[in-house]
This record gives structure tokens, sequence and C-alpha cells, in this order.
């Protein structure tokens, strides 16, 4: 930190510089985290997923086998799972610049110049285990020399397929030999504020300033595979003229980098396979933001207009502003398509954004001071006008009021209408897919659900009991942004007291109770609430949002998701009351202590949508996210010894 005056001290100018490392931490180093929990009807136990370094090959009539390691034959599958948990981050590596200047100037004794620039720049790295094929095949060719005659005889034979034939095969085969997967994920940030405020006369003064504001992102994901390049490498042909295993596209001529990726053998995998298969995805983008205001702060006093019971006069701000929010995403080719075997979907580029004008008055309404039944009675009030070009137009408005009874007591409650309009990502996040959905109640050989509401949900009857679960409880979702998104409304009131006992002076105490309202608040309905509500009650509104594949999974390929993008459904409901004490006990030899504490008693934390109506107070899951502790707090107890030593816990 820096900083000094110029101009004999006309202008002053600070600056700061930061700067934070952080190390990794993975799941493996705690005990709590290193191995993959799984839901199980006896309880919660180590789980993983299918998509083992064996392979799960699942054939037509939906029999399961894996490779050998032993014998490096198809044997069949048991349930065997992968621990993908020990080799994510539970932190990832991190390193953070800031730095910042401020420059203020007195160009005369009624014009001020002021100015802020801030800068941030990250960069972390974001590891999870390796990547592999989660079942994003079909079909292998019969005549396919990687295939032993134990494995044509499992795939084809059985099922009358032989020769060049295409035998139903879907796999997940984890790329243990790639390596972790790794994101290298950097923001840059830049804000730039200059304004000028002064006094106009007495009464008025101004304050008119502009700010800019960008946040630049890039992300370079390696070690994931290529969905079509492993379409292409296991489609494997004798090559007529060296007489050895080759791809169908390396004799054909359409892609002659192709090489074997031999997932049916133990040690298949050669190098040349991984050099194919790899892939990097490459994706960047910024937002910006442009805000223009300008205020006017005004002392009535001169034209006399206050109450009767008060010295002082009301006080009021009148404001305009414009502000522009925008947002662009710019994937490569692998983003955009989806080609990434290891991620969920497509992630399509985005350009968008809105504009707001504002008008806006505030009040401070001083009622009565120094009267026998009141120290200060005193009125906030607030209004604002928005006109969204995409949102349309808001009002918001406060009325607040405080009560301040003798030095010992204050009374405070007030009123407070607001509105959130949707920021640029929810209204323009490209429409992806992602792993929304935890279970499905219509999978495994004896479903929870019967045949009947199963069909509700897109299940067929030869189907029914015959479709795959996800071992990793991770099923496929669209979500992404909604232009048509309207903003939010939140109602909130507050009653609170204030006291500052005289009998005690180093004490005081706030308790404040809250109701907070939200409104049309900006959700999605939640992919396991849509599965079940479609197959209790049939709507056909929500049964049309879940997409099955061809093997009645709602995982396993691109066909397979549930619907849920952002939309206005939600209502949001928390009560509860905030309280605050800060007490301080000086003492003669042993300096003075200082306990401070701030809680929260939550009594309702309501979450509903058409779906479902969840009270969240004491509870945390797929539902409530984070835990709503009935009762949280932060105490702290500081003993100053003298001028220069003080402990704190």
């Amino acid at each position: 930190v820096a900083g000094g005056s110029f101009q004999n001290g006309k202008g002053h100018a600070s600056m700061y510089l930061t700067y934070r490392e952080i190390d990794a931490i993975t799941k493996a180093n705690r005990d709590y985290t290193n191995c993959t929990l799984g839901a199980k009807s006896d309880g919660p136990r180590c789980g993983g997923s299918s998509t083992t370094p064996w392979g799960t090959f699942v054939v037509e009539n939906e029999d399961r086998y894996l490779v050998s390691p032993d014998s490096g034959e198809f044997v069949p599958y048991d349930g065997e799972v992968y621990n993908y948990g020990p080799l994510n981050h539970i932190q990832r590596p991190d390193k953070n610049y800031t730095a910042g200047a401020f420059v203020n100037y007195d160009i005369s004794d009624s014009l001020q110049f002021y100015s802020e620039f801030m800068f941030m720049d990250n960069k972390t790295h974001a590891q999870i285990a390796p990547t592999g094929n989660f079942y994003r095949t079909s079909d292998v060719n019969c005549d396919n020399p990687l295939l032993s005659a134990n494995q044509v005889d499992i795939i084809c034979t059985q099922f009358g397929y032989s020769g060049s034939d295409r035998a139903p095969l879907n796999f997940g085969r984890r790329n243990i030999e790639g390596g972790n997967r790794t994101a290298t994920i950097g923001h840059t940030n830049y804000s730039m504020l200059a304004g000028l405020s002064g006094d106009i006369n007495d009464s008025w003064s101004f304050d008119v300033n502009a700010l800019y504001s960008t946040s630049i992102y890039s992300e370079r994901y390696t070690n994931d595979i290529n969905k079509a390049r492993i379409t292409n490498a296991i489609d494997v042909i004798i090559d007529p003229e060296t007489g050895k295993p080759a791809c169908r596209v390396t004799i054909d001529g359409s892609d002659p980098e192709c090489a074997p990726w031999d997932v049916f053998s133990k040690g298949g995998v050669t190098q040349e396979a991984l050099d194919y298969i790899s892939t990097i995805a490459v994706a960047g983008g910024n937002t910006q933001t442009k805000v223009v205001s300008a205020t006017l702060t005004g002392d009535l006093d001169e034209y006399g207009i206050a109450f009767p019971g008060s010295d002082e006069a009301i006080s009021v701000l009148i404001g305009v502003e414009h502000r522009e929010e925008s947002l662009d995403y710019e994937p490569d080719e692998v983003f955009a398509k989806g080609l990434r075997a290891g991620n969920s979907g497509k992630n399509p580029p985005v350009t968008g954004g809105f504009d707001v004008s504002e008008v806006f008055v505030e009040a401070m309404v001083p009622i009565a001071q120094d009267q026998s039944w009141a120290n200060e009675l005193s009125m906030e009030l607030a209004y604002r006008y928005s006109d969204y070009n995409l949102a349309g137009s808001t009002d918001t408005y406060k009325l607040g009021l405080s009560w301040e009874i003798s030095d010992d007591v204050k009374i405070r409650t007030g009123y407070n209408r607001a509105v959130r309009a949707p920021n640029a990502l929810e209204l323009f996040e490209p429409r992806a897919i992602g792993l929304g959905g935890s279970t499905d109640l219509c999978s495994g050989a004896t479903p929870e659900f019967t045949l009947e509401e199963c069909k509700r949900t897109g299940v067929t009857e030869a189907q029914y009991g015959k479709i795959s679960g996800n071992p990793a409880n991770q099923y496929r979702t669209i979500e992404g942004g909604n232009t048509e998104l309207t903003p939010e409304t939140a109602d909130t009131y507050t009653i609170g007291l204030v006291l500052t006992p005289t009998f005690l002076p180093e004490f005081n105490a706030s308790f404040d109770l809250y109701d907070i309202t939200i409104s049309d608040a900006i959700s999605n309905l939640g992919a396991d609430d849509i599965i079940n509500t479609c197959a209790r009650q049939g709507d056909p509104a929500l049964c049309d949002l879940i997409h099955r594949d061809s093997a009645g999974t709602l995982w396993r390929t691109d066909d397979a998701y549930t619907v849920t993008t952002n939309q206005n459904i939600g209502e949001l409901h928390s009560f509860g009351l905030d309280v605050e004490a800060q007490y301080k006990v000086d003492t003669q030899n042993l300096g003075s202590f200082d306990l401070t504490i701030r809680g929260t008693r939550i009594f309702n934390d309501e979450f509903k949508d058409p779906l479902v109506d969840y009270d969240c107070a004491g509870y945390f899951g797929n539902q409530c996210e984070t835990p709503k502790a009935e009762w949280n707090h932060k105490m702290k107890v500081s003993w100053k010894a003298n001028d220069s030593s003080t402990l704190s816990l």
C-alpha cells in the first residue's frame, strides 16, 4: 500500500497490490472424502462409477460384462465400480493478483474530481479423475479383429449377428492411460470509475459519475477424449494391404490419423490410440457493465420544510442512472459441438445484453426530536422506477420508521419492495447438457415405481425392469437461459429493538425480526421432481420434459435428458431473527475485554414451485442444497492487554 498528496494538498493518490497463492488438496488427503459415497437401500456406502478401467460392456439384452484383469476375456459384471473421488480437488490450486488505485483532486472549493481503478487476475487448475467413454457408443461390427471369439459370441452370435453385422453394444470405459482431466480457468477483471462531485449552494450538492467494468474469462480443458473419434477408433477392420487391424476411416481415407482403441483386451491401449482420441477444448468470453449516474442531494432547511417537533429539516436525494450489461461466450468447436466425452453436452456460443434506465428519489424525514415521549422519531422513504429493454418496467419502494424512545431503547420497523431483474447469464446462458438429476425410480430390476407410473415417464413395457441406473447417481438434464424471464419481486417486513442501557454503558444489543417473500423467483424445476411428479400425476406438461433414450435410460446417450431451463416459477420465504450484542469490560490491571456475538435464528426457509414445497430450516441436500442451520452465530472475544497487544478468539 502506498499513497500521498500532490499540488499542495489539492490532490491525493493511493494504490495497493496483493498476491495470494493456495495449494491444491485432493479428496485423497481427507478420510471423509476419499470414498465416493453412493446411496443404497441400507444407507450410504462407498461407491463410484461403472465406467471402470476394465470397462462395463452392455449387450443387446442389457446383460453386462467386463474385461477380466486376469484373463483379458469377458466375465459377468458384478457391480464393480471405479472410485473417482480421491483424484478430485476439494481445494484447487490458485494464484490471485489484485491491484487498485485511487485519485482525488480538488478543482475548486466546490468541485472535486475522483477516480478509481481496480484490477484482479486469477488462475486456477481444476482436476478431476480420468475421463472415459461414458456410454457414448451404440454398436460394434461383428468382424472387428479386436474382439476375441469369446466376445463375438457374447456380443453378436447369441443374438443372431455375424460377419459385418453391427450388434448393439454400449460401454463405459475409464481412460486411466490418459491421466487426470484438468481445466485451467482464468478470470481477469478491470473496473474504472470517474466522477465529479461538489456543492451547488449551501443546500444542494451533486455527484455525476461513470463506471466501466469487464470480466474476461478463459478456460483450457485437457486430457479429455473426443466422442467422434471414439466411434472411429473402435470401428476396426482388417486392412487388406497390411493384414493388420486398422480403423475403417483410415482405410477409406476419410481420417488417416485414426488409430484403433483396443479396450476389449488387457493392456491393449496404445499411445497412438491415446494421441488420436485425446482432445483439448478452449473457450473464452467476457461480461461488461457500463453505468452512468447522477444525483442531487438537498437539505430543505432553507425552504422551511420540516416537522414542527423536529430541529432538523427533511433531506432528499434525487437521481438518474443508465446501466448496460452484456455477455459474450466464444467456445471452440470441441466445446460448442459437445465433443468431449467427459462432458454432458454442447456449449454453444452466446452473445446478449440488456440495458435499464432508472429514476429514483430518497428522503430522510425527521418527525420529532427531544420530546418527552421520544428522543428522536424519523422516517426513511425511497422510490425507484426502472425501465428494462427486455424485462419491462418495475417500481420499487421503501418505508422505514425509527423511534428512539429514550437513551436506553429504540424501536425500528420497515417495509421494502425490491426487484431483481434477470442477469445476462440467466437470460443468455447457452442451453447445454448438465447432470442435474440424481435418481431414476424406474431403473433397476425392481423399480420403485409401478409399470403404469413408469409408462408416464416414457418407459415401454418391454423396458420395464431392464433399465440401467447410473451407478454415480448422475442423470442428464438440459439447462440454460431464457430471454422471456421477468424480474423477481421481494417484499421484506422488519421490526427491531435496540438496547443501549445507560446503567450498563459498554453494552448494546439489537434484535431484528424479518419476514421476506420473493415472488416469481428465477429457478428451474428439479429433474427428480419432474420425473417423480410426472410418474405419480401424469401431468402432460411435465412428462413432455422427460426424454429417454432407446434403452429407456436418462443418462447413457445424448438422447437422454430432462429439460430444466430457467423459468419464473419459484417462491422463497424466509422468517427469522437477527441478534447482535457487544459488551466491553475495562479492568485496572488486566486491560480490556470485548465480547461480540452475531447470530441468526431461522424459523422458516421455504421454497416452493409448481412441484414442491420445502421448508429447509435445519436441512440440506439435493433440494435444500447448502445447510440451513436453525441457529448460527459468530462470537469473538478480544483481550486488549495494552495499546500494542490484542488477543482475539
